[in-house]
């Protein structure tokens, strides 16, 4: 279970405040839109915020990763928070958690118990309001590095018991280095993972078109890259899970 962002509270303030004043000023709240530039919009803006907190430059490009990690999140979750209020079908069946502390109180649902407690990866989790089950966990990441092999080892191993097999898993990423065209990568979004949801339209289509070029005339192809989808489509993918 996550104990917090890792980003110093004053800067984390500092950056979400900014990040939803270009949404609300520049974008004119279009939630979608502005978490599909998520990338030009932390690195060419919102990223100079930090250099008054830092004068050394090692300094601070590490603590920017942690601070773009944690405002990648907080996007994400402006984003979903926002349809599933909007959207009707959703807005009385689900709801989006990511509060530390609300997060505890799920904490039963999601946890591995082998000598002590143990817990996966969890930026949000999607709970049934009627319920209060937890339908999904979901991981938002930028960078994917060994964070997407984590994933799928959670995955698995929820797979194992008995009342929680049926929790999805969801993984959120701009893919901006594209990792996702490693093998290693391409088997986990396809083979293991539930869903994997990608910010960037452009890093989208790119990825797709890679493995149609690659793999669309594999017998099973066009089932599997069902898993894979541009973060718009989780509105429907929602629906089609928790509200049928």
């Amino acid at each position: 279970m996550k104990k917090g962002f890792g980003c110093k509270k004053e800067i984390f303030i500092e950056i979400t405040n900014f990040y939803d004043e270009i949404t609300k000023n520049e974008y004119k709240s279009d939630y979608l839109k502005v978490l599909n530039e998520f990338e030009s919009i932390s690195e060419d803006k919102i990223r100079l915020i930090l250099d008054k907190y830092y004068s050394n430059l090692r300094t601070k490009d590490q603590a920017w990763k942690t601070c773009k990690g944690a405002l990648y999140e907080y996007s994400v979750f402006k984003f979903l928070t926002h349809i599933v209020n909007y959207a009707p079908l959703l807005k009385n069946k689900i709801e989006i958690i990511t509060n530390i502390k609300s997060l505890d109180i799920y904490r039963e649902q999601i946890v591995i118990k082998n000598w002590v407690d143990i817990f996966p990866d969890v930026d949000m989790l999607i709970v049934d309001k009627e319920s209060n089950k937890v339908k999904a966990i979901l991981s938002c990441k930028t960078s994917l590095r060994e964070r997407l092999t984590e994933t799928a080892f959670w995955k698995r191993e929820l797979e194992k018991i008995k009342d929680k097999e049926a929790i999805k898993i969801f993984f959120i990423t701009t893919d901006k280095d594209d990792e996702l065209r490693i093998e290693t990568n391409r088997y986990i979004i396809l083979h293991v993972i539930d869903y994997t949801f990608i910010t960037d339209p452009q890093k989208y289509y790119s990825l797709i078109n890679l493995y149609k070029s690659k793999y669309g005339k594999r017998k099973d192809f066009y089932k599997l890259i069902e898993k894979v989808k541009p973060i718009n489509y989780i509105e429907e993918v929602l629906i089609n899970l928790f509200c049928s």
